[in-house]
């Protein structure tokens, strides 16, 4: 079963195994998980006056919710294990989460599926893919200059994040000032908000990013330079031919 939900100023699809229980309420935990983005994007979109993240950017004394409390502290933890190439307060226009966001919104949406009885289930937040899978699922990366041509495959049962400047333009800034280093990054592993806040940090600090990914362990990755080179920490990619 699969459905498509537009909000946060992309597409999010849920996707679950055939076999799912979920059939007879599909509709309505469609129409939850929604409302659920709905309220998110309500909170924490740059786009709209009257979000609590445009209010505190505005800087309005306002009483912050929990969800806002708690992706605040989030993007702290990711500016420090990212070496500060993830900094969600060097921005323009002043704090803007939506690096880290749209991560912990798919993994949001995932719980929803999962608490109703989701045996499989995939929530692709625009290219940042939130799993619930016994088995790896295949994610190919596409291409930066040619949008139906894969550059690579990873496999995960967890979480895929993806960070480019092909689809929104150069919306990523290099905190310290220097020129990007990457036009792609893809980025395997849970859980998938520090993924998203780490794609956005490849592509702002390239090699120094990976090093720093690499010696954490906790996730594997690959950034594609604008001359089109690939550079990937071991075992982040696979050769689905060899099985």
């Amino acid at each position: 079963m699969l459905a498509e939900i537009a909000t946060m100023g992309t597409v999010f699809t849920l996707t679950v195994d055939e076999d799912s229980q979920l059939l007879a309420v599909w509709n309505d935990l469609v129409d939850e998980v929604t409302h659920e983005l709905e309220r998110i994007d309500d909170t924490f979109s740059t786009y709209r006056v009257n979000s609590e993240v445009s209010r505190f950017r505005r800087g309005g004394g306002v009483v912050h919710s929990e969800d806002f409390d708690e992706v605040l502290v989030l993007c702290e933890v990711a500016r420090e294990l990212t070496d500060g190439y993830f900094d969600p307060w060097a921005v323009p226009g002043g704090y803007d989460p939506s690096g880290l966001v749209k991560g912990w919104a798919g993994e949001r949406a995932l719980a929803l599926l999962v608490d109703a009885g989701a045996n499989e289930a995939v929530v692709n937040a625009g290219g940042d893919i939130a799993i619930h899978a016994t088995n790896p699922v295949n994610i190919a990366i596409r291409h930066p200059d040619e949008a139906d041509r894969v550059c690579g495959v990873v496999q995960s049962t967890t979480g895929v994040a993806t960070s480019g400047l092909y689809e929104r333009g150069c919306h990523i800034v290099n905190p310290f000032g220097d020129e990007l280093s990457a036009v792609a990054a893809t980025v395997v592993g849970a859980p998938l908000y520090l993924a998203d806040a780490f794609a956005t940090a490849l592509i702002a600090g390239g090699d120094e990013v990976l090093a720093e990914m690499a010696r954490q362990g906790q996730f594997r990755g690959c950034y594609i330079t604008p001359d089109l080179i690939m550079h990937a920490i071991p075992g982040t990619l696979v050769d689905i031919d060899a099985g």
